[in-house]
């Protein structure tokens, strides 16, 4: 058989696995929390893995690999140490992100900030997410070339369609577990090649010992591209971009804790390590049995030309499979990624705010497939790997990275000073590249060193000076979006709510009946749902359908505590920080309401208790519009 149709049978084995995963994760999806992030109940273990195998693709197997070849061990600056680093650093700052509830970065600094910022950083993070789809697809389309000889067209084709499809019907939770055995494909690839790249030249007589050495010092330099302050510049210019980038902080969402959430971050970081660890020696024996490439397209390309050089056709086909695995790994993280924030912060959270959960479940897989159709299309037009990645990181690096980290740790920080970092930053880079693309036709880096990567410490620099300067010039942030992120400012907030229920009403004991709990890590998981019925007034039979946003408003003048900092399509009865525990209404359908909390075990009792006042208010609120309650499992 040929190896291209073993690679088909392969091929049609994995995807059905994928396509099973898919089918049985989507009968647990119920909410856009479990869609978005597989219902906040992923252990470290499974976090880890997605981690690693969303975080290495097959362009960065080929570009990590060809860098070494190229520069050397000076390349780490490059890619492989910021891509450690960034998780590491996240999974530092990883129970900041955790304590609140939101499902994307741009909700996150709406409940921070203000409504003005948040669908300008949902754009950014969109551009980001699509141009990092954008190189999954051209590493697998270089790939399959060099292997089949398939044309481009049919290879996007292959992972378009197979992406789509099993992320759309399973979501979130379809992509994480997805990923485990995409990691191993993976991790099976880098480890066979690194141990074929260093067995073949031995067994042809040469010596990669020789070899190494004739490369000369400047090969094993770790600071030959501009000493330590080259590697600083580097750092600044690529790591900013990539700790903020928002499919990790999703992963820290998705986690059932705050534990797992750091230990989750800390395996991918080592799991990622281990792959690159088999690039460099990779390279090493790559460089014993080729010439010194003179590019780095060629230098890329070296990786699967050795495949398809030495292997067996059955090994071929498993490794194509294992290349298509780390590149769908990607492609579905970000997909995932850009989707949710036009999902949840251009659609939910302007269009169409009053959306029942299966309007917006339907809604979400048709922008998955839109998210995948757009890169897969850009990627037909372009062959430079790196470009594609620098230029997604150093637009997010620039436009909303002071915003969203200063944010979580500067309490002077205010809309109009994220806004103009935003601006400011993002507007300059954006700049730049086109001034490099259409006036110079050459790199910024070559008029100066501070210019690296397309000029981004400029950008980063203008973004930092007018976040702190137009912050400091303008009103504090009020204290209520300041207390789920400063502990110091919760006290001036929250004061403590004593109520009293009689435990023993019948209503009392058929609402507590009616709260599901399910226990993951340190919270629990409560849920409520209420059916709306139709009642007679004035003789007339109303038709049970809810103005969602006129009873949101109604509700909120008659409690003070319902709150609704990220727009009438969630509400919370803000009764502390903690924004996980407190209680949170969303409409499930035309004629449901459904409740729901976050608690730690600890304050599982309490919150079952403001379950029921909760009920009780929404039920005073209904009656204005014809409607009255009833409790129902969830």
């Amino acid at each position: 058989m040929e190896p291209y149709h073993i690679f088909l049978v392969i091929l049609a084995l994995f995807i059905s696995m994928l396509i099973g995963i898919s089918l049985l994760t989507s009968r647990r999806q119920k909410s856009v929390t479990d869609f978005w992030l597989a219902g906040r109940e992923l252990g470290a273990g499974i976090i880890g893995l997605s981690t690693a195998a969303s975080w290495i693709n097959a362009s960065a197997l080929l570009l990590a690999t060809g860098l070494f070849l190229l520069i050397g061990v000076g390349s780490i600056w490059v890619w492989v140490f910021p891509n450690i680093a960034a998780l590491l650093i996240i999974a530092a700052i990883s129970g900041r992100i955790k304590n609140i509830p939101a499902l994307t970065q741009p909700e996150l600094m709406e409940i921070r900030y203000d409504p003005l910022i948040r669908a300008p950083v949902a754009v950014a993070i969109t551009i980001m997410m699509v141009l990092f789809s954008v190189t999954d697809f051209i590493g697998f389309k270089l790939v399959l070339g060099t292997f089949f000889g398939i044309k481009p067209l049919y290879a996007i084709l292959i992972m378009a369609i197979s992406v789509a499809f099993y992320v759309s019907f399973g979501g979130f939770r379809a992509v994480v577990w997805a990923d485990l055995p995409k990691y191993a494909l993976l991790a099976g690839l880098a480890v066979s090649v690194a141990i074929m790249a260093l067995l073949l030249p031995v067994r042809e007589g040469l010596s990669i010992t020789a070899t190494a050495i004739a490369r000369g010092p400047d090969w094993w330099n770790p600071f030959v591209m501009g000493g330590i302050m080259g590697a600083l510049v580097f750092q600044m210019a690529l790591l900013p971009g990539w700790v903020a980038e928002q499919d990790p902080w999703q992963k820290i969402w998705a986690a059932r804790d705050k534990k797992s959430a750091r230990r989750g971050l800390i395996l991918g970081a080592g799991l990622m390590g281990l792959i690159y660890l088999c690039c460099f020696l990779t390279a090493l024996g790559l460089s014993a049995l080729y010439p010194m490439p003179t590019s780095e397209v060629e230098a890329e390309m070296l990786y699967p030309k050795f495949i398809s050089d030495n292997v067996s056709p059955l090994i071929l086909a498993l490794l194509t499979v294992g290349f298509l695995a780390a590149c769908m790994s990607c492609t579905s993280t970000f997909a995932t990624s850009g989707a949710s924030c036009i999902s949840r912060d251009l659609v939910q959270r302007h269009i169409k705010p009053g959306a029942t959960m299966k309007e917006m479940l339907t809604i979400n897989r048709a922008l998955i497939v839109v998210m995948i159709a757009l890169s897969a299309s850009i990627a037909l037009n372009l062959d430079s790997i790196m470009e594609a990645v620098i230029i997604a990181t150093v637009i997010g690096t620039t436009s909303y990275f002071f915003p969203i980290i200063g944010g979580l740790y500067w309490r002077r920080a205010t809309k109009w000073g994220a806004l103009a970092a935003l601006i400011v930053g993002g507007g300059t880079q954006i700049a730049l590249i086109l001034y490099e693309i259409f006036w110079l036709h050459k790199s910024l880096d070559t008029v100066s060193p501070f210019l690296t990567e397309h000029g981004v410490l400029v950008g980063l620099t203008l973004s930092a000076i007018f976040f702190v300067g137009v912050s400091l010039a303008t009103p504090p942030t009020e204290a209520i979006r300041l207390a789920p992120f400063f502990p110091e400012v919760e006290n001036r907030v929250f004061t403590s709510q004593s109520f009293h229920v009689d435990k023993n009403s019948a209503l009392y004991r058929d609402v507590m009946a009616k709260i599901s709990q399910k226990i993951s890590g340190e919270r629990a998981h409560l849920n409520l749902s209420i059916d709306l019925q139709p009642v007679r007034a004035d003789g007339a039979h109303i038709s049970g359908e809810l103005d969602w946003d006129s009873y949101v408003e109604r509700l909120k003048s008659m409690q003070a505590r319902w709150y609704t900092p990220t727009g009438s399509h969630i509400v919370y009865r803000f009764s502390q920080a903690d924004m996980l525990a407190c209680i949170k209404m969303v409409r499930g359908d035309l004629h449901q309401i459904w409740l729901s909390a976050e608690p730690k075990v600890a304050q599982i009792d309490r919150l079952k208790d403001e379950l029921y006042v909760s009920y009780g208010e929404i039920e005073d609120a209904l009656i204005e519009f014809g409607l009255s309650a009833s409790p129902s499992k969830s």
